[in-house]
């Protein structure tokens, strides 16, 4: 309701719209209770009862309160709908209760969110009234359709005065925004439902009134039916007792509870041999009629079960004791009360009979057409039946589909030219002729055409045959694809067999080697090639024929035997030497090889001669040359042990020398001396003593092998490639420590006494790398190498030497101390301004930051009293910063490794010494 009330007037009103609405649905329950039409009553009782809620809400809110006003809108949204389901309920149609609840549901669920977002009240109260008002129009219109001939003016009267509700309800909220009208509105409201209400009680007894005129008029006219129903009883029961002897079938009628026959009509007699007077009053078990009793239980059980029997087949006996089939059908009824079976039977044995015969001609022609059926699905080939008037095919057998591609169902009522199977018509028109003129065709060689495009050779057969006024043509068709295809293979198997066997035999004649065939169960020699007779001076006939044994290949019995074994098991034998004289009564020794093979079911053994007499010659020279070079080799091994001698008094004389050189403070002469002795001279004599035992070692395997007599040609070069390259190596590296030993003296600038030359870098490191091998070859530490190729170079190779072996060494002694594994590197690269960049790296422990501001500097170790000098790092840093002019640069952190980086020029400064030179 609107906030603007007039005080006096709009309470008092709304009173008395609340105790109007109160008495009439008191009045609605109390016919609800009289069970006049409670269903609807109960509705418009409900709906009063929400229209007092309502007006009690406005009465207690007093149009002031939001939570009443929003009650209020809500309780009529339930009037309305209890009134709209009554009224449907009244005239007796379908209420769905799901749409009205949602209706409800949306209007509550407007006035709710409108209340709460502050819509003004004319647009929060417009849809929902202007709906109410629509629902109470359409129960309107549900009155005033309605067509009664005795109170059409009462029902029409209510709908007028719903009609009037509708209009008030939809026009309430702008009534509400004008209160001089107001009061005037609410009591004419309550006017309106008062006559609503009471119109709905008369309503109601109006339509129980008419109800129960038409019960009236329905049990006259169901009191008249009834007398016509007695009357024409009677002329049913003479008409049924004309009808019940006149119908063909035997017809009886027995009690139930006892079985007993109360009436059989004539036919009965016929049938089952007992007269009427002999059977009324008995039952069949009686009579004896049943053949099987069972069956008699089974029909009864049904019967009580459905209510009736439909066809239920028994077997009888007559009264002169043959049995008879007899079809059976039932009802059951009842008769005052008591329950009767009505049975209809008919005498079905000469029926029987015929379908007995029938059944088994049916199953001989099915038998016969499943075997005629199974047989032609079974032959491997391809059946096919047509008519010979039309061409159209009739039937086709399983093998049908792979021959053709054509499904059967795509054949059958086809002609073969529809299909296009024939590759040659003229073929078809060929074999028609045969058929016509001999009355079947045999085994002619047909081309069919695939469906998917591809040609199939077929050996076909068939004959016509007639049936009934049609005559058939049965055509069976082999593919012979595979029959031509091996035909073909073998004719050309043939033809490869013998191309084979000429180029084999060309090839046996041609081979370089002597080659020989053995007949293995005869031990004959079967053929031998041109060059087998060149070898041993032979004529042909003078060996094939022979055996082996009488051409002295292989004449200890003890070889042969193990020769026999070897090849029977392994089917070969490689590189056994043999001796065989040949023709002139010289010993020439072979080395055979042989191999079993089959031919012409036979087992053959194919083998060859390789003439190694040559060999085995050098071989002897070689043993006599190896005894030269042992004799040699040691002879330079005591001369290398002798040099070893005396390095080392010249070493303890050298570190006598460091002794005073460090008690005089003379750091640079100290530099220069051990930069010459005390690490690098160690160097090549060790590398000499690796590289001349190792020839002491190849040495002894050589002689071993030549006393043996297994020394082959491979195993010689071998050993003399290492020797040549052991001797180099050992040649090099004695030289490099004489050059050592000869310039100890020098300064420390000018350490090494390699000769300024223009190298490769790449290849000088390789020779270097080849030379420090030893060192870590027998140790789980390794180098891995990046070099740039073609980086030339005008320097010094023999001081770049001993800074790598210095790097390497170090590496090895310090740098994996405590690691199971490492890995060293060395790369290069060439930088701009004619420079080239050497690192050296390696994985080991690393070294802290003291260390590396001290392992420049002369006699600094870790090593200190177990072998290091502390001089090699001072000796590499002066040889780069002096003599190859470039600079050193070391990266270390502890347990990450160490990166020494050279920086050097690809053209070494010139010294003063070579400047001396060029200028003398």
């Amino acid at each position: 309701m609107s906030s603007i009330m007039p005080s006096t007037y709009l309470p008092a009103a709304i009173v008395t719209s609340l105790v109007t609405s109160f008495l009439t649905m008191l009045v609605l329950f109390y016919i609800q209770y009289l069970h006049l039409h409670p269903r609807a009553s109960r509705c418009w009782a409900l709906a009063y009862a929400c229209l007092v809620m309502q007006q009690l809400c406005h009465l207690l809110g007093d149009g002031q309160s939001l939570v009443f006003n929003l009650a209020a809108d809500v309780f009529l949204s339930g009037y309305i709908c209890y009134l709209w389901a009554g009224t449907r309920i009244f005239h007796g149609v379908t209420v769905f209760v799901m749409p009205v609840m949602l209706s409800f549901a949306i209007a509550v669920l407007w006035l709710l969110m409108t209340s709460l977002t502050a819509v003004h009240s004319l647009w929060r109260m417009l849809p929902v009234y202007l709906a109410f008002g629509l629902v109470m129009l359409a129960a309107s219109m549900t009155f005033l359709r309605t067509r009664n001939e005795k109170h059409v003016l009462g029902f029409i009267l209510l709908g007028v005065l719903l009609g009037f509700k509708g209009i008030y309800l939809a026009g309430s909220p702008f009534l509400q925004n004008q209160p001089e009208y107001l009061v005037l509105g609410l009591q004419a409201s309550t006017l309106l439902d008062l006559a609503i209400g009471m119109l709905f009680l008369v309503a109601a007894l109006l339509r129980q009134q008419d109800d129960a005129a038409r019960m009236n008029d329905n049990l006259k006219q169901e009191m008249e039916e009834r007398k016509n129903i007695e009357r024409l009883s009677k002329d049913r029961e003479t008409l049924f007792e004309k009808v019940f002897q006149m119908v063909p079938d035997v017809l009886a009628i027995c009690r139930e509870k006892d079985g007993r026959y109360l009436d059989v009509n004539r036919h009965w007699e016929t049938i089952t041999g007992y007269s009427r007077e002999e059977t009324l009053g008995r039952y069949s078990l009686e009579l004896n009629l049943w053949m099987d009793v069972r069956r008699r239980a089974e029909m009864l059980a049904t019967l009580r079960r459905d209510g009736e029997i439909n066809n239920f087949e028994g077997l009888y006996r007559h009264k002169l004791g043959h049995a008879y089939h007899v079809l059976i059908s039932g009802t059951l009824f009842d008769v005052g009360g008591e329950p009767y079976i009505a049975y209809a039977m008919q005498d079905i044995s000469a029926l029987r009979k015929v379908e007995q015969l029938q059944e088994q001609a049916e199953r001989d022609l099915q038998e016969r057409e499943k075997l005629l059926s199974t047989v032609f699905q079974l032959v491997p080939d391809t059946l096919t039946i047509t008519r010979m008037a039309t061409g159209e095919y009739v039937d086709v057998n399983r093998n049908w589909e792979p021959m053709s591609g054509y499904t059967r169902k795509e054949a059958i009522g086809h002609t073969s030219n529809e299909i296009q199977l024939w590759e040659q018509p003229e073929q078809r028109d060929q074999l028609i002729r045969q058929i016509q003129l001999h009355g079947e065709v045999r085994n002619m060689q047909i081309a069919f055409r695939h469906k998917q495009g591809h040609t199939s050779n077929c050996r076909v057969s068939g004959s016509k045959f007639e049936t009934g006024d049609d005559t058939y043509l049965l055509l069976s068709s082999r593919n012979i694809d595979q029959e031509l295809s091996a035909e073909t293979a073998r004719l050309h198997a043939e033809s490869l067999l013998r191309e084979n066997e000429q180029k084999y035999s060309t090839l046996f004649q041609l081979s370089p080697i002597p080659l020989g065939l053995v007949d293995v169960k005869t031990d004959c020699i079967v053929e031998v090639n041109d060059v087998w007779l060149k070898e041993l001076g032979y004529q042909r006939q003078d060996i094939v024929g022979r055996t082996t044994l009488e051409m002295g290949i292989i004449r200890q019995a003890e070889l042969r035997a193990k020769f026999n074994e070897d090849l029977g098991r392994d089917k070969k034998i490689d590189q056994l030497e043999v001796r065989i004289r040949d023709q002139a009564g010289e010993e020439v020794i072979f080395l055979l090889s042989a191999r079993l093979i089959k031919m012409h079911g036979k087992a053959m053994c194919i083998f060859s001669l390789l003439n190694v007499t040559r060999q085995v010659q050098v071989e002897q020279e070689i043993r006599e040359m190896t005894a030269q070079l042992e004799e040699r080799v040691r002879l330079r091994t005591l001369n290398l042990q002798q040099a070893n001698a005396e390095l080392a008094a010249a070493m303890e004389s050298l570190r006598h020398t460091q002794d005073e050189l460090v008690r005089s403070e003379k750091m640079a002469a100290l530099g220069s001396l051990v930069a010459g002795v005390a690490h690098e001279l160690n160097t090549p004599i060790g590398n000499s003593v690796t590289v001349a035992s190792t020839l002491q070692d190849k040495t002894r395997d050589l002689v071993r092998d030549i006393n043996d007599g297994q020394l082959k040609r491979s195993v010689l070069d071998h050993y003399l490639d290492s020797a040549t390259t052991g001797t180099a190596l050992l040649m090099r590296t004695l030289g490099m420590a004489r050059e050592l030993i000869g310039s100890f003296k020098q300064v420390a600038v000018d350490q090494s006494s390699s000769h300024r030359r223009q190298f490769d870098l790449k290849v000088a490191l390789e020779e270097l790398i080849v030379t420090l091998a030893p060192m870590y070859k027998n140790t789980p530490y390794h180098l891995v190498t990046e070099l740039a190729p073609g980086i030339g170079m005008d320097s010094y190779p023999g001081p770049l030497g001993q800074i790598m072996t210095n790097f390497m060494t170090n590496a090895l002694t310090h740098g994996f101390e405590g690691r199971e594994s490492g890995e060293m590197c060395l790369s290069t690269q060439l930088l701009p301004d004619d420079q080239v960049q050497i690192i050296f790296a390696d994985n080991g422990i690393g070294m802290t930051e003291q260390i590396q501001k001290r392992v420049f500097d002369p006699f600094f170790t870790t090593k200190l009293g177990q072998g290091g000098s502390g001089l090699g790092m001072n000796i590499a840093y002066n040889l780069v910063t002096g003599v190859l002019g470039g600079e050193i640069r070391l990266e270390s952190k502890p347990e990450e490794g160490t990166r020494f980086i050279l920086v050097i020029p690809l053209h070494a400064p010139q010294l003063s010494s070579e400047n001396e030179k060029t200028a003398g």
